[in-house]
């Protein structure tokens, strides 16, 4: 269980990280949508809080999707390949900002794919926390 829960760390950070540096890169140069065909999503977020200051077009969803998924799962992927001490950390707080992520998503703009992400993030944590908690105890055993 120990191996499948690293290895689906491994994946999904993988994963995230290239889509959250992608998608944050590509809102950033074309911040009308039009390179990922994302023009209708500006109506969409137009209806949130706050929407006249962050919302009339996509650059503050790109700059989140950079530092909220990009950076932290790249971060987590290099620290779990380099079996780094505080990779479980990196994937526990990797897997809460996508839970936040898409938590504000669901409650804003309900679509299934947000819902998948949200799957996604608890299985993140659970495997994160277990894999956090056996590593504590092999180290202690150890002293």
């Amino acid at each position: 269980m120990q191996k499948l829960s690293r290895i689906f760390l491994i994946l999904i950070s993988v994963l995230n990280g290239i889509a959250g540096l992608v998608t944050g890169v590509l809102f950033l140069i074309s911040p009308d949508g039009s390179l990922m065909g994302f023009e209708p999503l500006i109506a969409v977020v137009g209806a949130l809080p706050l929407a006249d200051i962050f919302f009339r077009d996509l650059t503050w969803i790109g700059i989140a999707m950079l530092l909220v998924l990009g950076i932290p799962n790249t971060v987590a992927t290099a620290m779990l390949l380099r079996r780094s001490g505080g990779q479980y950390g990196m994937t526990l707080a990797a897997g809460v900002l996508l839970i936040l992520w898409t938590g504000f998503e669901l409650i804003f703009m309900f679509n299934v794919a947000a819902l998948g992400y949200f799957v996604v993030g608890a299985l993140s944590i659970a495997c994160s926390l277990q894999l956090r908690r056996q590593s504590t105890e092999t180290s202690d055993r150890r002293q």
